[in-house]
């Protein structure tokens, strides 16, 4: 049997191990100036005047969406495919949750469909910038600043894709970063707020530390608002900050990843390889496809040792977020059809070939002769 080909891993090094130590070595573990130090060079990267770190990107949404005044009582509209993060991240706020559909092509939210839903009560809309592919922002925050709504940032996949030339993370009043393990850069959990407004910026310092805007003495501090404990670590900023320096590198294997990938499956029967916008600068953290038959073809995979993992399941059909699907067929029908296929850091030219290999004799056999009864050879 063939060497095992996952689908992602995490990737850490001497680097890391390094500055890990450290922080040990000082002893203070908590947050402090590892953690303002990886702020800033997240900051400085993407081209924001502020960055806050936090305990994961689902804290950072939902501490991004209270600093914005969303509470009990509110409605914030979520994209209805995407990882439940984003949604329980509304719920933390204490407001309701309201899913809309996406656009069928790039699967980030359908702007139509916020127009629709937007009531009385909403107070935020949340854009997913699914695997690093930007919602259409122009459109979005005319929409915002005609309704007076917040927008808050799911950018958990995009860190190092841009749009329009700026990078992903500075579009809305914040954006929300990531750094769990299957990220472009992780420190294992842990996540990163990041804002153009100083007044946001004030309200979050004091949102992840107990109300504090200044580190205190954890004795007789003064804590002149509500706030609560998201802090990111030392220990954990380090990482951040040993990865960092592999981002540029990383970012170009993305790159290479998705081109080979494309090479090989472009023309194959029954499989669509999603589009990304390259003269932007767009990056995907994952190469994905659709294709009809995927529970097949994860089968297949899997007899050959290749790792993959299918999207996610739309949120009206998970059991906190049920509702009738008779408003969702975008997110339906690319949730049943959507495959990432290995995308870790060190994969090589010769395995994403075997991988493709095994997709295109599949589809070829089984996918062929129905496209060609179709008339067509795509989905």
């Amino acid at each position: 049997m063939k060497k095992y080909i996952p689908w992602f891993l995490p990737k850490t090094g001497r680097r890391e191990k390094e500055l890990a130590i450290k922080v040990i070595e000082s002893n203070y573990l908590n947050d402090g100036s590892y953690t303002r130090l990886f702020e800033k060079k997240i900051a400085e990267f993407i081209g924001a005047k502020y960055c806050v770190g936090v305990t994961s990107g689902t804290a950072a949404i939902a501490l991004a969406l209270m600093g914005m005044g969303v509470g009990a009582g509110d409605e914030v509209i979520v994209p209805d495919l995407t990882f439940i993060a984003t949604a329980n991240a509304v719920r933390l706020t204490g407001a309701k949750v309201k899913l809309v559909d996406i656009e069928p092509h790039r699967f980030t939210i359908d702007i139509n469909a916020v127009a629709k839903n937007i009531g009385p009560r909403t107070k935020a809309i949340v854009p997913v910038d699914v695997n690093g592919r930007a919602a259409n922002y122009e459109l979005l925050e005319l929409l915002a600043k005609r309704k007076g709504l917040s927008i808050i940032c799911d950018a958990t996949e995009g860190l190092g894709s841009k749009y329009k030339g700026r990078y992903l993370g500075v579009f809305g009043d914040a954006g929300c970063f990531s750094f769990s393990a299957n990220k472009t850069v992780t420190t294992g959990q842990g996540g990163m707020i990041a804002t153009n407004n100083s007044k946001l910026h004030n309200r979050l310092l004091e949102l992840k530390d107990q109300g504090r805007r200044f580190q205190g003495t954890g004795g007789n501090d003064l804590h002149p608002v509500m706030g609560y404990n998201f802090k990111l670590t030392n220990i954990q900023a380090a990482i951040g900050i040993a990865q960092l320096e592999s981002l540029p590198n990383r970012l170009f294997q993305a790159r290479q990843r998705d081109k080979w990938y494309q090479e090989m499956l472009s023309d194959s029967p029954g499989v669509v390889l999603p589009s990304l916008e390259n003269e932007d600068g767009e990056v995907a953290q994952w190469t994905d496809i659709l294709v009809y038959n995927r529970k097949k073809i994860e089968s297949v995979l899997a007899k050959f040792n290749i790792g993959c993992r299918p999207f996610w399941y739309p949120l009206h059909t998970q059991k906190p977020y049920m509702v009738s699907g008779s408003k969702f067929s975008n997110s339906s029908d690319i949730s049943s059809r959507g495959l990432w296929l290995p995308s870790f850091f060190d994969l090589t030219k010769k395995q994403a070939e075997f991988v493709s290999s095994v997709v295109r004799s599949f589809l070829e056999e089984n996918e062929a002769p129905r496209a060609k009864a179709r008339g067509f050879l795509k989905p």
